[in-house]
């Protein structure tokens, strides 16, 4: 399935390959803006072509509020297919630094069965990753990240062409508080900067 995103009038299409034969899929929703379109159009694929997969939300239990961000975003996502809520499954040590915590994340989901691995990680300006390593940005056969070429801004348009505007209030991207927006951290910065990349104003307060 091929989804058009846009900035400052470059266009770019977002391939988003699902298995053709039956298998466990696990999408992680962080909580954030990335993970929470991912969830969605995925979804939206499940249900509109009838793939027969099981799909799962998991989250790492990260100390500014994933579990808690991550519910809302499932709840939402589900009610706009009419899918009975799931609470993310728990996956990974949130105790280990940074990107450690994604990857003992997606191992946990591996011993669990989970054959298909969805990652709504995406390419960081330099300036937005300041005092932590980022995800290394790299697919296998088992670990699929679609949005890996695409910057924030991209991720806004691809939510506003989707009309899933809410998620700009159910989400939360700032790294030091775990409920609101602080506007300094790395976090707080590129959200800002990815809506200025569309002329947007970010409407959410969380």
């Amino acid at each position: 399935m091929n989804f058009l995103c846009s900035i400052l009038n470059d266009e770019r299409v977002v391939q988003i390959d699902l298995p053709d034969t039956p298998t466990k899929i696990a999408v992680f929703v962080s909580g954030g803006l990335d993970s929470a379109i991912l969830y969605y159009l995925i979804l939206k694929a499940y249900v509109e072509q009838g793939i027969a997969h099981q799909i799962s939300p998991i989250v790492v239990n990260r100390t500014e509020g994933s579990r808690y961000f991550s519910s809302l975003v499932v709840a939402h996502v589900h009610s706009q297919f009419n899918i009975p809520y799931i609470d993310p499954i728990l996956v990974g040590d949130p105790s280990l630094p940074g990107h450690l915590q994604v990857l003992s994340g997606g191992q946990s989901a591996q011993h669990m069965g989970f054959t298909k691995l969805y990652g709504g990680v995406i390419t960081q300006p330099p300036e937005h990753t300041i005092g932590y390593d980022p995800y290394p940005a790299e697919e296998t056969d088992i670990i699929k990240l679609p949005f890996k070429d695409l910057t924030k801004g991209y991720i806004i348009d691809l939510i506003v062409r989707n009309k899933q505007e809410a998620l700009f209030y159910l989400t939360h991207s700032c790294s030091v508080l775990e409920i609101g927006k602080c506007n300094t951290c790395n976090g707080c910065n590129e959200r800002n900067w990815g809506f200025a990349q569309c002329g947007l104003t970010d409407p959410g307060t969380i």
